[in-house]
């Protein structure tokens, strides 16, 4: 056990926590404070969520997480993540390939596409004399009568009818759409309008790594540090009547709820990048 985490675990002690306690208050797993307490960071998810990770251990046991932070620095690894360029290789030699193949698969088709610009030009031209012969013949007057105004006064009467049913068409789809709004308490945010069937929950990684945790309930649904634009795509069910996602960095996180971005403005401006998100279904 290192210096940084004996300071811990007594501060720990001492506010008379167990581990499973800490877990509770953190909300961070008791195998990642036992891996802090005994210093084997690399147990973490990263480097990038040791410093998340040591200055919520530290609030919570009532020790000073910046004094902490700059007291060991030296012994705490670099916060910045690390993209591997093995992948960027992999990724620019796949695009490449993947052009290659499309252009040569294009030199196949050539003679289908040429027939199809012919068919589109024959149809192009006989739609053009359609409307051409349609104008000519709009140009002859007939003579008005009161059966025509009669019938105009029917017609203006039933489009109004159809405008006023697809105004009330439309209000009630608003109104049936699903909703997601923060309350008022903090990082809590009410669903209204679930469909039947459920939704799909998408996390996304934006602008670098994130470690999520997504819970229903009280039961632990997934976990895994995403990399940069990785996605996490989770079903709810109309049955759901709650469900959690904790962030290692909210900065780095997107969430979006049956195709509906979610508004993390005002937790994203807070002190700490950790965060719980709470959902609750109405």
């Amino acid at each position: 056990m290192d210096e940084i985490g004996q300071k811990l675990r007594n501060a720990r002690i001492k506010k008379g926590y167990t581990i499973d306690d800490l877990q509770q208050v953190t909300k961070i797993q008791k195998r990642y404070l036992i891996a802090i307490e005994e210093g084997q960071f690399d147990h973490l998810p990263g480097d990038f969520y040791v410093r998340a990770f040591i200055k919520q251990y530290s609030d919570a046991v009532g020790i000073s997480s910046d004094d902490l932070l700059e007291e060991y620095k030296s012994e705490i690894p670099d916060s910045q993540p690390k993209e591997p360029v093995q992948n960027e290789e992999n990724n620019t030699r796949s695009i490449k390939e993947e052009s290659s193949s499309f252009f040569s698969n294009l030199g196949n088709y050539i003679p289908q596409i040429i027939v199809g610009i012919i068919v589109i030009v024959i149809i192009a031209v006989i739609a053009f004399g359609m409307i051409h012969k349609n104008q000519n013949a709009s140009s002859v007057t007939i003579p008005k009568d009161n059966t025509e105004q009669t019938a105009k006064k029917s017609s203006d009467t039933k489009k109004s009818s159809s405008s006023s049913k697809k105004t009330k068409t439309t209000a009630k789809k608003s109104s049936d759409e699903l909703s997601v709004k923060e309350s008022s308490t903090k990082g809590t945010y009410s669903i209204k309008n679930l469909p039947s069937s459920g939704a799909d929950v998408v996390v996304t990684a934006k602008n670098g790594q994130a470690w999520i945790q997504f819970q229903e309930g009280s039961d632990t649904t997934w976990q895994q540090a995403l990399s940069s634009g990785d996605k996490k795509t989770t079903k709810i069910t109309s049955s759901t009547s709650t469900f959690s996602i904790q962030t290692g960095n909210i900065n780095n996180t997107e969430i979006s709820i049956d195709g509906k971005s979610v508004d993390l403005s005002s937790v994203s401006n807070g002190s700490s990048i950790v965060q719980t998100l709470t959902f609750n279904v109405e």
